[in-house]
């Protein structure tokens, strides 16, 4: 019998292979935050087809930890195709919505491991289900209010997870559960337990007239074991998955954890230095005698009982995060670490809120007391600065010009997604430099040389009074706007593939060198004559900016760089 022959596999092409290669490291990335913040994958359910209250489908993925279940979609689709990704998938997403005890119990029928995972433990009503979706691009805002009902954790949030993951293993699971929307009332045994529950401390509270804070400000010192902290803190780092404008803390670094660590199980003591904290509003301080204080009454220090209330994410770490996460639960060593994060006990300055006051203004209140405890440190770097800039001085010239490269690094422009922002880029544009010796001075209030002589706005001289947001937003528009019409006249002038970060590509555009080097051209543009449109731009460069010998000029020689394209091409 003759032998048949094998059909030979078609062989992929490079971008086939690297496309499969993106799919297996994003899938990986985000299984490992959900594995190393303890939850239990349920394999039998990934990828497999089914179909609940007459809608078939299939989720990529699902976890279980306790009675948490979440189920995962993950993406590599282009951007423009998102929508038709995940559209038809919005009918199942509501069902499982509208009723998960009826899905969790079709989950138990349909697939045997599912039921293993969970155990028997909770009852149908007591779980809660979740379900993400993992774009490694990103999703519109607009499609996102679509699919109300679900998480999306875009690619640069699931980076930012995976990060503090392995920097703090299981003792991330808190801060994942506040992502996913889930409180301390809906977790494991919390759900079967009537209210909170609390943990007392001994501590002493500073009278309202020696803390200089401001009336309503209540200032404690006290103890409090690392197990407790671990819990209920959060930190606004400022690659976090939040509004990015609150957001102004340092990533964490594993690094100096891992040496804290060390440190710990070496010397087996504490760091003698305090810690600051916010803290809740359902913080309680009372005396001996039990009765609630007022620190406005006192003239000295008092001894008192500080109340913490047992709630995930609810104590704001200042300052301290690296003393504090280093006690993290899970990793090597963890028996001998595990004692210490219960026993070892952190000296902490908390501070409680005056009743009524915004969550803006105890974000503006905590970057102020950041950048004050930090300022003096060669940590506090001048990308931090600028952040906290936009917290607290948002009409200065540097934070306007940080709003408008931001605007032009997220919105579709010839500069879109060029700039840094996410800690985990490496081959793009620092925005620290172009804010500070390109952006801020074309965009400054008093200048022959900047946007603002040249805006034709009607009332454009309240913007100097510093009071009228909506006018300080039209401004970073018009700034924005115009800087997009030169450089897409520069980008037209050029080879396409010379308009990239890339530093593989030889003779790259995209320099910190280079943008600077323009934009300081364009404020000499201004200050000669006034703004043109993109034709005047691109005729002006015509063929012969192709062949400016941009590699003549390094670090630092923007402004000769500037002169030199003037001279060369607009004067």
């Amino acid at each position: 019998m003759p032998r048949r022959k094998k059909r030979k596999r078609a062989r992929l092409s490079p971008e086939e292979l690297r496309k499969r290669r993106l799919k297996r490291v994003h899938r990986k990335e985000i299984r490992g935050v959900f594995e190393l913040t303890g939850f239990q994958r349920v394999p039998t359910i990934s990828d497999a087809e089914f179909t609940f209250l007459g809608t078939t489908s299939d989720f990529d993925d699902c976890f279980v930890y306790q009675n948490i279940v979440v189920l995962l979609e993950y993406t590599t689709a282009q951007q423009s195709d998102v929508s038709d990704h995940i559209k038809p998938k919005k009918v199942l997403y509501d069902k499982i919505c509208n009723d998960p005890k009826d899905f969790i119990t079709f989950l138990d029928e349909k697939f045997a491991g599912f039921k293993a995972a969970r155990g028997k433990f909770y009852k149908l009503d007591q779980y809660r289900v979740v379900i993400v979706y993992c774009s490694f691009n990103r999703v519109a805002k607009t499609l996102k209010e679509e699919v109300p009902n679900i998480k999306f954790l875009d690619y640069q949030h699931a980076k930012y997870f995976l990060e503090i993951t392995r920097a703090i293993r299981a003792s991330a699971r808190f801060e994942l559960f506040d992502f996913l929307g889930l409180e301390h009332s809906d977790i494991g045994k919390n759900i079967i337990s009537s209210g909170t529950g609390s943990e007392t401390y001994s501590g002493s509270i500073l009278p309202e007239g020696h803390s200089y804070f401001g009336v309503g400000f209540k200032v404690i010192s006290f103890y409090v074991d690392p197990a407790a902290l671990l819990s209920r803190c959060y930190v606004l780092r400022k690659d976090r998955w939040e509004e990015a404008s609150n957001l102004y803390q340092r990533m964490i670094d594993k690094k100096k954890i891992e040496s804290i660590r060390r440190y710990l199980l070496d010397q087996k003591r504490v760091f003698v230095n305090n810690i600051i904290l916010t803290l809740p509003d359902q913080t309680v301080l009372v005396n001996d005698a039990g009765h609630s204080i007022q620190p406005r009454t006192l003239t000295k220090t008092a001894p008192i009982k500080v109340q913490l209330p047992s709630e995930y994410n609810s104590i704001g770490l200042i300052d301290g995060q690296h003393r504090v996460f280093s006690y993290y639960e899970g990793g090597r060593n963890e028996d001998q670490i595990a004692e210490l994060r219960e026993q070892q006990n952190l000296l902490a300055t908390g501070i409680v809120y005056p009743a009524g006051l915004s969550k803006i203004e105890r974000t503006k209140f905590e970057a102020k007391l950041f950048l004050e405890i930090n300022a003096t440190q060669t940590s506090a770097k001048s990308d931090l600065k600028q952040v906290i800039g936009l917290l607290l001085y948002p009409f200065s010239p540097e934070s306007i010009a940080k709003d408008v490269l931001n605007h032009l690094s997220e919105n579709h422009g010839p500069l879109f997604d060029c700039f840094e922002r996410f800690f985990f880029e490496k081959n793009k544009l620092k925005t620290t430099s172009v804010v500070s010796y390109a952006v801020k001075p074309i965009v400054r209030l008093t200048a022959n040389d900047s946007f603002f002589r040249v805006w034709k706005q009607p009332g454009k001289s309240d913007l100097l009074q510093e009071r009228d947001l909506d006018l300080k937003n039209k401004y970073v528009e018009f700034c924005a706007k115009q800087l997009n019409i030169f450089f897409s006249a520069a980008k037209a002038a050029v080879p396409g593939h010379r308009w990239t970060t890339d530093k593989g590509v030889e003779k790259r555009l995209l320099t910190t060198t280079n943008i600077n080097g323009l934009i300081i051209c364009l404020r000499k543009i201004i200050e000669a004559d006034r703004l043109h449109d993109f034709d005047f731009y691109k005729s002006k460069f015509g063929d012969r900016f192709e062949r400016f010998t941009f590699e003549d000029y390094h670090s630092s020689q923007y402004t000769r760089m500037g002169q030199d394209l003037y001279d060369r091409f607009f004067s």
